[in-house]
């Protein structure tokens, strides 16, 4: 379990908890056997990655890998959880190769399954590419990443835990200090893909996806500490609340300034269990 937040100071101040609201005694299938609500701490490891990109085929060993890592980087980009490396026994792999076309791409399972191929014209910047020319071979990944993101995601999220189907919509921090909705914002939204949940942006909801939505309150000072909650809300699309995952803690007055920058990252990290967890509990409602 991670305990550094950044600032030695915040070791014993900041350990948010998280209590978990939904209707009817249900099962905790995260929860380890004999652990309490009170014994969660802020952070647990980041997920493995979930995205293992190979090397470029085709190209020196060098220049393959840079390759590999450059998309790496662009997929990213997208909130995709995805690396340079072999990947694990869950994870989606995606390889390149060079062919008399261009690039072939293939999207495949750990068991040899291609899920997808994808294929990418090079033109005159084939050449370049093959010397790999650093503005080239970025401009190439960038291009690829765009090509292929649509595939990546299906093929990384066929649902959500208990909802089949799926996604997660992330609303909207509200209410919520400017500075706390941006960064707890961008910081869920990794949390989540790294835990390979399907996350999609409000503009592309169906009536089919889930909602979560966040709100952080800041009560008023008390002997120089003020109590910091944040609250993500699982909702359908028509509002309807299925559960909520609270976090909360009291953060010395002082701290305030530099606080979201520097536990952002914790928080959302925290918060993932909780979220699956109550994916599971309601689903098995429904």
């Amino acid at each position: 379990m991670r305990h550094g937040l950044g600032r030695p100071h915040f070791l014993t101040c900041l350990a948010l908890l998280l209590i978990m609201a939904a209707c009817g005694p249900l099962p905790r299938p995260f929860q380890p056997d004999g652990k309490t609500v009170a014994d969660q701490g802020l952070a647990s490891p980041p997920a493995p990655e979930t995205l293992a990109i190979g090397p470029v085929l085709g190209l020196n060993p060098e220049d393959a890998d840079t390759a590999a890592r450059r998309l790496a980087e662009e997929l990213r980009a997208y909130n995709l959880a995805a690396a340079a490396d072999e990947g694990n026994a869950t994870s989606i792999h995606l390889d390149g190769r060079m062919t008399s076309e261009g690039l072939l791409w293939l999207i495949s399972r750990k068991n040899g399954e291609i899920l997808h191929s994808e294929r990418q014209a090079l033109g005159a910047r084939e050449a370049a590419f093959r010397r790999g020319d650093p503005q080239v071979v970025t401009a190439v990944m960038s291009e690829a990443a765009q090509l292929l993101i649509a595939n990546l995601d299906a093929a990384q999220a066929s649902g959500l835990p208990g909802h089949p189907g799926a996604r997660l919509v992330i609303a909207a921090l509200e209410p919520a200090p400017p500075e706390a909705a941006r960064l707890l914002g961008s910081s869920i939204r990794v949390s989540l893909s790294r835990a390979a949940l399907p996350v999609i942006e409000p503009r592309d909801a169906t009536p089919s996806d889930l909602w979560l939505r966040g709100e952080v309150t800041i009560g008023p000072e008390q002997g120089g500490l003020h109590r910091v909650d944040v609250v993500w809300r699982l909702t359908d699309v028509s509002g309807n609340e299925l559960g909520t995952v609270r976090q909360g803690d009291m953060v010395p007055a002082q701290s305030l300034g530099f606080f979201w920058p520097d536990t952002a990252p914790y928080i959302g990290e925290a918060a993932v269990d909780g979220i699956v967890d109550l994916l599971y509990r309601t689903g098995e409602q429904g």
